[in-house]
């Protein structure tokens, strides 16, 4: 078994995709560029962790999403979802409400409705409120089961999420934000969306890790 976890980022090409390849910061993750338009869908049964880049051509995605809902049926794989990518099309369970998106909140300081939740889920070990409260492009509604981790608050209530995390529903880890850290990040535009893009990454390899340990328990 490999301690350090295989990840592959799927994207089409463009530039902020291509740019956060080339970050050093992401070279220890050893990640790698899964360029859908010429990759075989069945390259992802070789990954540990999948991260669905955002803002996908749903034409190019399309041809991948039966390979990532196979991925999903394996206990050993950790997947997340990035936003803009119509999740609640394609991914079991999952529902969607469009919300307008808001682009300077993270530097005037307004109240977006952001709300933190769940303060002792292990998440919050990997992740701050830095990286999960500059932006995101609608609500989700995860299945029953799922943790609502980052949520909108409207008229006192929460609306719907921007990032849940789902361990029951199917084997494998799931991870889904509308946030889009991967545009952001190799756009230069938003520093929470470069601690995001961080954070996702820290947590995918200890959530390896981890079910690594669970495994080696049951092999006894």
């Amino acid at each position: 078994m490999r301690t350090t976890p295989r990840i592959g980022l799927l994207h089409a090409g463009t530039f902020p995709a291509l740019r956060t390849l080339e970050d050093p910061a992401l070279q220890p993750y050893r990640v790698e560029g899964i360029y859908l338009p010429d990759a075989d869908p069945a390259g992802l049964r070789e990954l540990d962790v999948l991260i669905v880049g955002d803002r996908l051509h749903p034409g190019v995605r399309s041809r991948f999403e039966p390979a990532i809902r196979e991925a999903l049926q394996d206990p050993g794989k950790t997947i997340a979802v990035l936003g803009e990518n119509s999740v609640q099309d394609w991914l079991p369970g999952v529902g969607y409400s469009f919300r307008p998106t808001v682009f300077w909140a993270w530097r005037t300081g307004t109240d977006t409705g952001t709300r933190l939740r769940l303060p002792e889920d292990p998440l919050w070990e990997f992740f701050t409120r830095r990286a999960v409260d500059w932006h995101h492009h609608g609500l989700l509604h995860p299945p029953s089961g799922a943790r609502s981790l980052v949520t909108m608050e409207e008229d006192g209530t929460d609306s719907g999420a921007l990032l849940f995390i789902d361990e029951v529903n199917q084997p494998a880890r799931l991870l889904v934000t509308t946030m889009d850290p991967v545009y952001h990040h190799g756009s230069g535009f938003m520093p929470g969306a470069t601690q995001l893009l961080y954070s996702i990454l820290r947590w995918a390899t200890a959530a390896h890790i981890q079910s690594l340990g669970v495994q080696r328990n049951r092999m006894g």
